[in-house]
């Protein structure tokens, strides 16, 4: 039961890693002229890059801890709503897995950087400030 919760974890992970890359790639579009800007002021590509990958792991990090605290509430309150006849429901949490969760899911929009960092850092500056 463990690795079928497991396995549905990892397939939630990467559906999670392909929008925050629809997400990023949708910034980079709105945001043309503020990068090119950017750029024109002296960022290089590897900073813009960068910029934008510390954007996917915020994005990653805060949606890896709001699904954690959803998660568990909604876990809580589904075990005591099944279990309330039986006794009192204790909560024991797995701290280190979850911090492990975290910490993988947040890890995992660098990866979803990837490309649409790839694609903001390749168009010039004059270019993306004129459109």
């Amino acid at each position: 039961m463990l690795l079928v919760v497991t396995g549905l974890m990892a397939v939630a992970v990467v559906i999670a890693v392909i929008g925050v890359g629809n997400t990023l790639a949708l910034s980079v579009v709105e945001r043309r002229q503020e990068n090119g800007l950017l750029r024109a002021l002296g960022l290089t590509r590897g900073q813009l890059r960068g910029l934008l990958a510390w954007e996917a792991v915020l994005v990653a990090g805060v949606a890896a801890v709001l699904g954690v605290l959803l998660g568990g509430s909604y876990g809580l309150i589904g075990a005591a709503t099944v279990l309330g006849d039986v006794g009192v429901v204790v909560l024991d949490v797995p701290w280190l897995q979850i911090g492990a969760i975290v910490v993988v899911a947040t890890l995992a929009g660098l990866p979803a950087s990837v490309l649409p960092a790839r694609r903001a850092a390749r168009t010039a500056p004059v270019a993306a400030i004129a459109a």
